[in-house]
């Protein structure tokens, strides 16, 4: 009797332990690492929700292959994640010395997760995901006077967008595990 390769694919069950893995070293931009920690920190919070034993495993998959498997059933772990984010268009308002400009921002969040067998460290699944997200937000603000002006570009809303748009991921991501 034969069964297909694909047929002996196992993948998790409610009650499994699920130790998340922390981000390597390899991302460069602080947007990057910013977006994979994100990613990784409410996957495991998503991961209880849906009724996983899951955990923080305080070990990379590098310290996991030389270390060996810990306790758990599966790994899962962020490889990558990537943000980018731009302006489509903006307008700005002035009354009095004050001045706001408000504009449509695109931002994308993606990431690969890969889940591991606990026993053995192979690949079971991996997942590519990514979510985009448009807001109208207020991208800029300037106060002034007679001689005077002055102009402060708002980057926090576009990391706001980027944290919201990886929470998603996240919840995409614990989805994909458990299969649904």
């Amino acid at each position: 009797m034969t069964v297909p390769a694909f047929g002996l694919t196992v993948t998790p069950r409610l009650g499994d332990r699920v130790g998340v893995l922390r981000i390597s070293g390899r991302f460069d931009y602080r947007t990057e690492r910013s977006v994979a920690s994100t990613v990784q920190n409410d996957l495991r919070g998503e991961l209880q929700d849906l009724g996983f034993d899951a955990f923080d495993a305080r070990a990379t998959y590098d310290e996991l292959l030389r270390n060996g498997p810990g306790r758990a059933d599966y790994y899962v772990e962020v490889v990558s994640g990537y943000a980018s984010g731009r302006p489509m268009g903006a307008v700005g308002a002035a009354v009095g010395d004050l001045a706001l400009e408000v504009g449509v921002v695109i931002s994308r969040v993606a990431a690969k997760v890969r889940l591991y067998d606990g026993h053995t460290l192979n690949v079971v699944e991996t997942y590519d995901l990514q979510k985009d997200s448009t807001a109208v937000v207020p991208t800029g603000v300037g106060i002034g006077g007679r001689s005077i002006w002055a102009a402060i570009m708002l980057p926090i809303v576009q990391y706001g967008q980027y944290r919201s748009a990886a929470h998603v991921v996240a919840h995409e991501a614990a989805l994909r595990i458990a299969g649904l």
